[in-house]
């Protein structure tokens, strides 16, 4: 059964604001996948990618579905 993630989008507006800065994400990385950085590593990463989605809490409301198609690990320096 897939497991889904609600993600509040602290300082978007609406939802074509997020699909800009979403875009300027992917155009400032040089890379042409969408990403998402939490502090901390899902734990039931196999029942999120089964499936799963990010949806998007803009304003107070649910208003956007992102599926999820992958999880990676980054460590930082610290």
């Amino acid at each position: 059964m897939p497991l889904h993630l609600i993600k509040l989008s602290v300082g978007i507006e609406t939802v074509d604001h997020l699909a800009t800065v979403q875009a300027r994400r992917r155009a400032d990385s040089g890379q042409n996948k969408l990403w998402h950085q939490t502090r901390q590593t899902p734990t039931r990463a196999a029942e999120l990618l089964d499936g799963g989605s990010i949806y998007w809490v803009i304003k107070g409301v649910l208003q956007v579905r992102q599926r999820l198609v992958g999880l990676e690990t980054i460590r930082d320096a610290e």
